[in-house]
């Protein structure tokens, strides 16, 4: 083994977030490149909603404007126990079914990483414990959840990460990640001991914006109906707490 120093000893970066290639997102692949050149990103980890569409465009503008920004396959999927991202594969997975699904990831010797563990999965222990890395705090979930999630991967002794899961442009540095830096980016990321100084939360009104982008983009009027009641009844709440604290 050489004992020549990295140069490098740490990688930053982001994992897990949307791009215009996700149903509920418009984030444009320049915007990733501005952000990454303007923060010195070494990585990003591109989580599309059920395609590599998004990492593979990525990838590609990268090598022509970013050719030190590393970019793996990845993608976000909705399999029969939830949402699971599969990293630093070569294509799409076809696979649907949890055991399925993790059969296919590993023969592309892929990595597994459970996204906010404690939304959208019936049986999240079962899940972690097949996964390479946990998502302990997630920019759009609640600190309850962030909390339960960070317990999980403790208890099974995984590594922990955390996800911007950004949709907008605006939150896609809102959880920036270090590594430290084990020579490829797949070993870093697996065993490198992810860390983050710090974190932003992403404000609601982005998830109900992703929610009416969703709607949009699947021609769906009954969830966009729903969304904007909810908009509604939110905006009457703090009109209403801001009248009562103006008479106390």
């Amino acid at each position: 083994m050489s004992n020549i120093p990295i140069a490098n000893p740490y990688l930053r970066g982001i994992i897990h977030c949307h791009s215009q290639y996700s149903y509920d997102s418009l984030t444009s692949i320049s915007a990733y490149l501005k952000v990454a050149q303007r923060q010195g990103l070494d990585f990003i980890i591109l989580t599309d909603h059920d395609t590599t569409a998004g990492s593979r465009a990525l990838k590609a503008a990268a090598a022509l404007r970013l050719p030190d920004l590393q970019v793996p396959i990845a993608a976000e999927y909705c399999t029969d126990e939830g949402d699971v991202i599969a990293a630093f594969i070569d294509g799409d997975v076809r696979a649907r079914k949890f055991a399925d699904f993790v059969i296919e990831v590993r023969e592309q010797n892929g990595l597994l990483l459970l996204p906010h563990p404690y939304v959208g999965h019936q049986a999240p222990e079962r899940i972690a414990a097949a996964c390479d890395l946990v998502e302990v705090f997630n920019c759009r979930t609640r600190e309850s959840e962030n909390s339960r999630a960070y317990e999980l991967a403790r208890s099974l002794g995984k590594h922990g990460y955390a996800g911007a899961d950004a949709h907008f442009a605006r939150s896609i540095c809102g959880a920036v990640v270090q590594v430290e830096n084990r020579g490829s980016l797949r070993s870093s990321i697996l065993d490198g001991s992810p860390s983050w100084p710090a974190l932003r939360s992403t404000s609601r009104w982005e998830f109900g914006a992703s929610q009416l982008i969703k709607a949009w983009k699947r021609r769906d009027p009954a969830l966009a109906l729903r969304m904007l009641r909810r908009a509604g009844e939110q905006v009457v709440g703090l009109a209403r707490n801001t009248r009562a604290t103006a008479r106390s």
